[in-house]
């Protein structure tokens, strides 16, 4: 499953060279437009607001579902994976549907709703102000739709992947998640990997760097499904 970021992005019936690589390497693909994303009108669009991690959390659920439900897919083996607010789907998949995957791999993703608002550049607050609310008038829903607040919930095993020079989710969201599992006596190397990618910011920006990321990704996947 990959989940796409925004959350006002949208999968189109195109080439897509993430699930193209995955593809060719013997994975079913599914890429979901939940609800959140754009192409299906603004009242689609805006079904998430003040409700990230809610029902579009469950449109990705019953996207497992489905593909659970194929003769060709193993139902014991599902994995997640996405960046951005697709990272911050992966985070909170893995963490609120433990018994639905086997493995996940958040690239550049979310996990401290409230940190990461404080550490934005103003245009960024805005836009996180318009999805979740004003963040003291609705600190309990952002402290509810955080990932680090569960991640003592975690079975699958999980890579988390972020360049250092990240504008837009700090490396800082990365690492806050990989202290709290290890607090929660998580071992590194066992139960989840952790890769900074130093020169890179929101993505990868060259061939080589999408080279890299795709072999991360098909790596491991691989070797957790």
């Amino acid at each position: 499953m990959i989940v796409h970021g925004g959350p006002t992005g949208q999968f189109f019936r195109s080439f897509d060279p993430y699930a193209q690589f995955l593809v060719d390497r013997g994975f079913v693909v599914l890429e979901p437009n939940i609800r959140g994303s754009t192409g299906y009108g603004v009242e689609f669009r805006d079904m998430n607001r003040y409700d990230w991690g809610g029902a579009d959390l469950e449109d990705v659920a019953a996207g497992a579902e489905y593909l659970k439900s194929l003769p060709f897919v193993d139902p014991d083996r599902l994995g997640v994976f996405g960046g951005s607010y697709g990272g911050y789907m992966t985070l909170m998949q893995v963490v609120k549907k433990p018994d639905l995957w086997k493995a996940g791999v958040a690239w550049v993703g979310i996990s401290d709703l409230l940190r990461l608002y404080e550490k934005s550049m103003e245009h960024f607050k805005y836009f996180l102000r318009w999805h979740l609310g004003d963040p003291e008038e609705n600190a309990a829903l952002w402290q509810e739709r955080s990932a680090i607040n569960y991640a003592g919930n975690l079975k699958a095993k999980l890579l988390l992947v972020h360049g250092v020079n990240d504008p837009r989710c700090p490396v800082e969201q990365s690492r806050l998640f990989r202290d709290r599992l290890v607090e929660l006596g998580y071992k590194e190397g066992r139960d989840f990997e952790y890769v900074e990618l130093g020169e890179e910011g929101h993505g990868s920006s060259d061939i080589a760097h999408k080279v890299r990321t795709y072999t991360l990704l098909a790596d491991f996947m691989a070797r957790n499904l």
